[in-house]
């Protein structure tokens, strides 16, 4: 049997009514990495959060180029924005980066709880603070970094489990830093040389950290 989903140390702020409001209307949902789960431009009718798991937010430009806007982890909301924003649709799509499990709400049940829990309102206002944070620190690397200095920024940021950075494709981190698969690929190949990383099957491993940091001045 499944643990109640707003028992996650997460939601830990809401009170017992809004826990109990919000079990009893979610219902699970578990996709395949690579499922779309989510279309720019749809009418929003149901709001999703990630249980478990990964899943990228992104959209397309005019010229067709994927660009990554967020990667979203456990206990975040997807489209609430778009779903205070009705008139809008959905602003971006979304996708699982892993097998996830995404937590469904219906767009009108979402809209109560937020109008009748503050608790709820709170713990959406801060993350969607987190998102702003995000966005704001993607469009200050995009306008004040080098494309090397933003994939370097992005290995650090992402290393983890004895530095390692595990289920990013190459055209994937080049959508998140703003570029496209074969600069990427290239840079790769130069910090391998350099012994900074390996760049080994599904992973790329962070062979020496303060070296790439300080990569970021040259």
């Amino acid at each position: 049997m499944n643990a109640p989903i707003f028992s996650n140390t997460i939601f830990g702020s809401l009170s017992a009514p809004a826990k109990e409001y919000l079990e009893e209307r979610c219902i699970r949902k578990t996709i395949s990495k690579g499922d779309q789960f989510l279309w720019e431009g749809e009418e929003v009718e149901k709001v999703y959060f990630i249980i478990r798991g990964y899943a990228k937010i992104y959209h397309f430009s005019e010229e067709g180029r994927e660009q990554i806007l967020a990667v979203l982890k456990s206990g975040q909301f997807v489209n609430s924005i778009s779903a205070i924003r009705q008139e809008m649709g959905n602003h971006a799509n979304g996708m699982a980066m892993t097998e996830v499990e995404l937590g469904v709400l219906d767009v009108d049940d979402f809209l109560t709880a937020i109008r009748t829990h503050a608790d709820f309102a709170l713990l959406l206002l801060r993350d969607s603070a987190d998102k702003l944070d995000h966005v704001t620190r993607l469009v200050q690397e995009l306008s004040l970094f080098s494309t090397r200095q933003r994939l370097i920024r992005f290995l650090v940021r992402n290393g983890q489990d004895a530095q390692a950075i595990r289920g990013w494709t190459q055209e994937e981190i080049a959508a998140q830093v703003g570029t496209v698969r074969d600069v990427v690929s290239r840079l790769l190949g130069l910090f391998a040389r350099q012994g900074l990383i390996r760049v080994e099957r599904q992973r790329i491993l962070i062979v020496d950290e303060k070296r790439l940091r300080a990569a970021l001045d040259e």
